[in-house]
């Protein structure tokens, strides 16, 4: 397999070594969904998730050819240093991409997120419950590949991210549904100095068919005038959920809404539970 760059960022060692000093850490993003949850764990809480996910027919913002994209394994540390408060560190380890016309397979480490959630209100009586929260992601994918005469991997944009939204989660009856709305500013890494302002959002409905099992599925992603490397995106998945003891196994199938998204994949992942509350 070929493509992968030499360039590499400290950004990784430096946040992944905090964190990891700060608090051996965290369950932030509710696998295999996007959209997350308003509750925090209770504190002194800490989660290690890990996934993979790929689509097909995802184009290449460079080239505009269909290629299948693949993500992961991605490591999420989650930790709750206090009941309202949760601390999120997350590396998607490699990305890469397939099946492009022409060009060989290429691949590269992938970006670091760090995202803090804060309980706002805690719903009472089947009322609903409340949060806020706010991250950056930290580019570690390439533009271009320079053991490839600089040709662009059209992987990652190589830009920094920043995003808040508001989070509500509303039980009714059997299902429990969660929703996300807001701003997510995305550097434009073809107009240095220039950004561009997205609506994100998620609608997500859980429902616990058995004590062990769930079905969930959602429709996620981001909404504005996009630009080849900062595209709106959006996607549907449905999947399930099983939880045994202290670990939670997960499925789902993605499929793609829009041009830029890609058309099917799916993704599969694990949940571990190191520390409970004491």
């Amino acid at each position: 397999m070929r493509g992968r760059s030499r360039k590499r960022s400290c950004l990784t060692v430096g946040p992944l070594s905090v964190l990891l000093a700060v608090a051996a850490s965290a369950g932030a993003q509710t696998r295999p969904l996007l959209t997350e949850e308003a509750p925090t764990a209770p504190a002194g809480t800490l989660v290690l998730e890990t996934g993979f996910e790929a689509i097909a027919a995802e184009p290449s913002f460079i080239t505009g050819a269909e290629r299948t994209r693949w993500d992961g394994p991605l490591v999420r540390l989650v930790y709750s240093p206090a009941d309202r408060v949760e601390l999120d560190l997350e590396w998607v380890m490699a990305v890469g991409a397939g099946s492009e016309p022409g060009l060989s397979s290429v691949w590269d480490f992938g970006d670091v997120t760090l995202r803090t959630k804060l309980r706002l209100l805690q719903g009472r009586e089947r009322r609903p419950i409340v949060a806020a929260r706010f991250g950056v992601v930290l580019p570690q994918t390439s533009y271009e590949d320079e053991d490839l005469d600089f040709r662009p991997l059209a992987l990652g944009p190589n830009t920094i991210r920043f995003f808040v939204e508001a989070l509500l989660t509303q039980p009714i009856g059997p299902v429990q549904f969660d929703a996300n709305a807001g701003l997510f500013l995305h550097d434009d890494p073809t107009q240095p100095h220039d950004q561009l302002d997205f609506l994100s959002y998620g609608l997500a409905a859980r429902w616990a068919v058995r004590p062990v099992w769930e079905i969930v599925g959602e429709v996620a992603g981001r909404a504005g005038a996009g630009r080849p490397g900062a595209d709106e995106r959006s996607e549907a998945r449905l999947g399930v959920r099983y939880r045994r003891g202290r670990l939670c196994f997960d499925a789902a199938l993605r499929r793609g809404l829009i041009a830029t998204q890609g058309t099917w994949g799916g993704t599969v992942g694990l949940s571990w539970t190191i520390r409970p509350a004491s």
